[in-house]
């Protein structure tokens, strides 16, 4: 009996040695067969990639309609969370070669905050001096002409001097934030607007580190299912800018302590 392992040798010189007689022409048709799998393929990720981009986007838009901020910054955190996961399934996916499809819906330029031009790219100012973006700051906190009811009641503010990928840190247990939409949309929902305030006490800026720190207190009634009252308390914001002048970094330190608050978010005050 003919040893298996010489016929397979035999096999494999034989298909060595008749590929070598191939024309070009039907190694070119090969190639391109090849190529236009790896299209094939790349191009179906691509676009699922795509779906999966609206989809996140539309679970996020319906989360924002939830009224209890603690389970609407729950619902964002995992859509975010999900979102990044699929990203990294579709980074290792070796056909696709292409640097990003998307980002968590946090951190996407969407919402009533974003400003654009007239071709509708989003608005950034790059560049400023840091005094200059002080006294944008200012103007957030003061809110026109209402100077106790700033972006921490209402959500709104100078997204143009922003990061959109922001990260807002600070004492609070729902802290760390990534992304100026998800910190908004939850500022916006936090305190009855009516019934709340932040007031500016202070604020100055280092311009040989490049950030600003703003001095605030805050008082109000937040919008939790009991409506509990606030008392007033303290505490100071930094802003620290990256090498284009936005904001990269927005984090708080509170003049009570974490314990406090929470007991006084329960029984109120």
């Amino acid at each position: 009996m003919i040893n298996q392992n010489l016929v397979l040798a035999v096999k494999l010189t034989l298909l060595v040695i008749t590929s070598g007689f191939l024309s070009p022409a039907v190694w070119n048709q090969r190639k391109v067969r090849r190529d236009e799998r790896k299209l094939n393929i790349f191009t179906r990720a691509k676009s699922d990639a795509g779906e999966l981009e609206i989809y996140f986007e539309n679970l996020y838009s319906k989360s924002s309609q939830i009224k209890c901020p603690f389970f609407k910054r729950r619902a964002a955190d995992l859509i975010d969370s999900m979102s990044m996961l699929f990203q990294f399934i579709i980074y290792r996916h070796k056909s696709i070669n292409a640097p990003s499809f998307f980002q968590p819906p946090g951190c996407k330029a969407v919402g009533h905050h974003v400003e654009r031009d007239e071709d509708g790219a989003v608005l950034k100012i790059r560049g400023l001096a840091v005094d200059e973006i002080a006294k944008m700051i200012e103007q957030d906190w003061i809110g026109g002409c209402n100077n106790t009811k700033g972006y921490y009641i209402t959500g709104k503010l100078n997204s143009r001097i922003y990061r959109d990928d922001c990260l807002f840190d600070g004492p609070d247990p729902d802290m760390p934030v990534r992304g100026l939409r998800k910190y908004l949309d939850a500022a916006s929902k936090l305190f009855e607007t009516g019934k709340s305030d932040a007031e500016l006490l202070d604020i100055s800026f280092n311009e040989a580190n490049r950030f600003i720190d703003v001095r605030w207190r805050l008082s109000g009634i937040l919008m939790l299912p009991w409506h509990p009252s606030v008392k007033p308390w303290t505490g100071t914001t930094r802003y620290y800018l990256d090498n284009d002048g936005l904001i990269c970094v927005h984090r708080e330190e509170w003049d009570i302590s974490v314990f406090e608050a929470f007991y006084h978010v329960i029984v109120g005050n």
